[in-house]
């Protein structure tokens, strides 16, 4: 029988103080608190059970609930997409600082109670995520309403000056402290998760079978996948509370979850991670150093590092255990090719993987015409079995075809082909009712180009950009604001706006008319075919979009447990931790920390019309569905066809052992 087979039963208890094998085994628990009844979570399946739920919380906040509450947080902070996707960017930035100290002399200290101590610091990060709502004030909108607490007008004031009063208006600067402790808040997340992807994975590694390392850590990476498609249902359900709910009557609120300057209550998600990480924490403190089997399972371990010489000078007793030895620990792994250019192909995957992540919902929103509820869900849905099955198929494949790191290196370069071409995908998008000034002309029937959305009907009326209130004319084509359609005035009908006055889809009225009974009667044929909205409507296109958008997450996400796995054997077995450790740097630094920024300003580059208060740029209202399809096709397939070429080199130039070679 094979002596890589994991026993069947899915939690050992261990009560004695050594195993069969004669290792001193260390009990579960803390301190002088070690009972009997706890002794089955000191095995290597109660400890993967206990990081895939921590893998689920962080996936949950970091990449669920944040993600799809970006477009919130540029709304609610006027935020453009490249400073929101530096939000995303910043959980990487104290990883910079953390984690090859983490990585180096965690390889040598206590693993789990690192690990619990690094959860706890996500607590403290989740918190101040949150705290800028609490702290800054209570959200105000620019809607064509008069005299509301919340609210400033956005109706046509004739003969008004189009600047501002810069004292009244609403300006959410982007330099504000609120947006310094999103960024803070987002360093913490990312130290915290700094032991749990380095050292937290040796541990599962050193403590189980080299055939199953992958399998363990696909499950890991599978709970990470099911907590961010929770996060994004979640996050999209708490979406459609409004983002004060706390302090405001919602009932005296004049917007909807349809409005485009509608506001959720993203914080309720980031505020429930905060409890969820202090509980979480707790049963990690119990852990020993080494679980029982530690010694036999070294014992097993053949090593099938590239051969380049680091397995000897590693090999010298007491290497890695000195701060004198870090820099000769981080020059050998340099100069081992396979692992560079495995470590530059995981970092174009993690790049692809983090600005998708950050804006996959709000390449739905704006290219079909879904709501943000709406787009989190289907993000969650497809994330689960895409993402998630993903990382299972992957570590599945490495242990059914039992393939070696060359094999795991071929195999990771076919995942991201087939992804390649599955690039297309991008180009679906639904129509756009066209918008007056921008993609066609204030005056209807006549072909001239659109000039902006300042026109002659228009110009006296002091509108700005500082909200986004459009209206549907016929269905045909849309306004900015009723002040950019010239409205001067509105009544309510059984709860609905019906515009009056409006001289910019109604020539044959004067634009400095007075309502008289002719007037009115006129006004009540236009109100049939006015109504509030953009007239845009989601097409069978977003159906097909979500199906290939399975494929390609379930493509995309197939290479990370195989690449972790590939790591772990091409260097020394003492350089595991290190390895990791150094190849999320690398990850981070040029990966997932530019990824967000990247295709943040690629979405930005489509902007037509940007919020402009108080001379300051805020997010962007409209954006161009042609160019986002083209550009965001041009970043993906040039990324994967990077990814493709540095998972074949890394193949090619791999030297295995000469004990497996003669196998």
């Amino acid at each position: 029988m094979s002596t890589d087979v994991e026993p069947s039963c899915p939690l050992r208890c261990f009560t004695e103080t050594e195993d069969n094998e004669g290792d001193n085994v260390e009990p579960y628990g803390c301190g002088k608190y070690k009972p009997k009844a706890l002794q089955c979570m000191n095995s290597i399946q109660a400890h993967v059970i206990w990081q895939c739920v921590f893998n689920f919380c962080e996936g949950f906040v970091v990449n669920g609930i944040i993600n799809v509450v970006i477009v919130a947080l540029e709304t609610r902070y006027a935020l453009p997409s490249s400073m929101s996707g530096l939000i995303s960017s910043s959980n990487d930035f104290g990883t910079f600082l953390v984690i090859l100290p983490i990585s180096y002399f965690g390889e040598h200290r206590h693993k789990p109670r690192l690990m619990a101590m690094g959860i706890v610091v996500m607590a403290l990060g989740s918190l101040l995520f949150a705290l800028p709502h609490f702290i800054g004030g209570e959200y105000e909108y620019t809607l064509s309403n008069n005299g509301m607490t919340h609210a400033s007008t956005n109706l046509c004031l004739l003969n008004s000056s189009l600047s501002e009063s810069c004292s009244e208006t609403i300006s959410q600067s982007k330099s504000s402290p609120l947006y310094a402790l999103f960024l803070i808040g987002q360093m913490l997340l990312g130290v915290g998760a700094c032991p749990l992807f380095t050292i937290g994975l040796t541990y599962i590694d050193e403590n189980t079978t080299t055939k199953m390392t992958s399998f363990y850590t696909g499950w890991t990476f599978f709970a990470a996948a099911v907590g961010v498609a929770v996060g994004y249902v979640v996050g999209g359900q708490t979406l459609s509370i409004f983002v004060d709910i706390n302090t405001v009557d919602p009932s005296s609120i004049p917007l909807t979850p349809a409005d485009p300057q509608w506001v959720g209550a993203w914080w309720i998600g980031v505020l429930v991670t905060f409890i969820a990480f202090l509980l979480v924490s707790i049963p990690f403190l119990g852990y020993p150093k080494k679980l029982p089997g530690y010694a036999a399972l070294q014992l097993k371990r053949k090593s099938e590092a590239h051969t380049d010489g680091a397995e000897d000078v590693t090999a010298t007793p007491g290497f890695g255990k000195n701060i004198r030895d870090f820099p000769t620990a981080v020059l050998l792994l340099l100069k081992n090719p396979t692992y560079v250019l495995t470590c530059l192909g995981a970092t174009v995957e993690a790049m692809i993987v983090t600005g998708l992540a950050t804006f996959g919902a709000k390449l739905l929103q704006q290219k079909f015409h879904a709501d943000i509820t709406t787009a989190g869900l289907i993000m969650g849905i497809v994330t689960v079995p895409g993402a998630g099955g993903g990382m299972i198929l992957g570590g599945y494949l490495v242990k059914r075809l039992d393939l070696k790191c060359r094999g795991i290196l071929r195999l990771c370069a076919a995942s991201a082909a087939v992804s390649l071409l599955l690039a297309p995908s991008f180009l679906a998008w639904c129509e756009d009712t066209p918008l007056s000034g921008i993609t066609t002309s204030y005056q209807a029937g006549i072909d001239i180009p659109a000039g902006g959305l300042t026109s002659d009907c228009n110009s006296g009326c002091g509108c700005t950009t500082a909200g986004f209130e459009p209206l549907c004319v016929n269905s045909t084509i849309v306004y900015f604001s009723p002040c950019h359609a010239g409205c001067t005035s509105y009544t309510t009908l059984n709860g609905t706006k019906i515009y009056e006055n409006c001289s910019c889809f109604d020539k044959k009225l004067p634009s400095h008319r007075t309502l008289n009974s002719s007037m009115a009667t006129r006004d009540t044929v236009t109100m049939q075919w006015v109504r509030p909205g953009t007239c845009a409507e989601s097409c069978f296109w977003l159906y097909v979009f979500s199906v290939l958008f399975f494929f390609i997450m379930l493509f995309t996400f197939s290479t990370m447990a195989p690449t972790v796995s590939a790591l772990f054997r091409c260097v020394p077995h003492k350089q595991r931790s290190l390895g990791l450790g150094l190849q999320l740097l690398i990850a981070r630094l040029i990966g997932t920390t530019p990824g967000p920024v990247l295709l943040g300003a690629i979405l930005d580059s489509t902007c037509e019309v940007w919020q402009q208060s108080c001379g300051e740029r805020g997010s962007c209202w409209v954006y161009s569905n042609n160019a986002m399809a083209y550009r965001v096709l041009a970043w993906w397939a040039g990324l994967k066809v990077l990814s493709i070429i540095f998972y074949g080199l890394a193949s090619k130039v791999y030297k295995a052992p000469l004990d497996e070679i003669k196998r």
